[in-house]
């Protein structure tokens, strides 16, 4: 397949690298990079919008991807066709900057690393909530953990919300909620006790009412405010 940008420049991938894959998409890369190129079956609602693209590439933030461009699959005749007007340009695949994954282990880490980066994140999320956009499956499979802090990727789900302002900011919360729950839970080891893990973390440390107004960091620096380390609850 050949993919051009929307100036009809086209990538080259001979120097890419498989990196991993979806249900929606492959991802290649070269470690400077990564190309996430949809499968040909995938529906539109399932891949990041032009429109979307544009938005959440004007946000500058080290806690989320970094956007570089946006393509589609051009034929030879398709793209004469698209340089005439006559077919919209549609978009196949796109373009980020690369982030190495240290598979951080929150649960083993200071506490510190997690309420620093949920502080960050949280103003992240409102970023989002200020421009009316709508978090989706946000997840640990979806977010990068290094020493240097957590970044949210694959934003393909994210959409505009036409509801109120306050109604995306709750939402957001309770996704940056499940964010939480999702990154504590891939943390568990063999080691640790699956079941004491569950209930400390849909118990202890995320049992908390989401409102508009809700600062999710400051209820999560509440649960732990007496350890060093969030698996240091079990020893309690």
């Amino acid at each position: 397949m050949t993919y051009y940008n929307r100036e009809y420049k086209k990538i080259n991938l001979d120097n890419m690298k498989y990196l991993n894959n979806g249900y929606c998409a492959k991802v290649l890369y070269d470690n400077n990079i990564i190309f996430k190129e949809y499968y040909h079956e995938t529906t539109p609602n399932c891949k990041l919008s032009i429109e979307m693209f544009d938005i959440l590439k004007e946000i500058d933030n080290p806690h989320f991807i970094e956007l570089l461009d946006i393509y589609s699959d051009f034929s030879l005749t398709k793209l004469i066709k698209n340089r005439m007007n006559i077919l919209p340009f549609f978009p196949d695949a796109y373009t980020a900057k690369y982030y190495q994954d240290d598979s951080v282990n929150v649960l083993q880490e200071h506490k510190d690393y997690i309420l620093d980066n949920f502080r960050e994140l949280e103003i992240l999320f409102k970023i989002f909530t200020d421009n009316m956009i709508c978090t989706s499956d946000v997840k640990r499979a979806n977010a990068i953990l290094n020493k240097n802090g957590i970044i949210i990727i694959d934003p393909d789900l994210f959409y505009i919300d036409k509801c109120s302002k306050r109604s995306i900011s709750i939402k957001n919360k309770e996704k940056l909620l499940v964010l939480f729950r999702s990154i504590c839970m891939a943390s568990i080891t063999k080691e640790q006790d699956y079941n004491e893990v569950l209930s400390l973390v849909y118990g202890e440390l995320s049992n908390i009412k989401v409102r508009k107004n809700t600062n999710i960091t400051h209820e999560i620096s509440k649960k732990l405010k007496y350890v060093k380390k969030p698996i240091d609850l079990l020893k309690q």
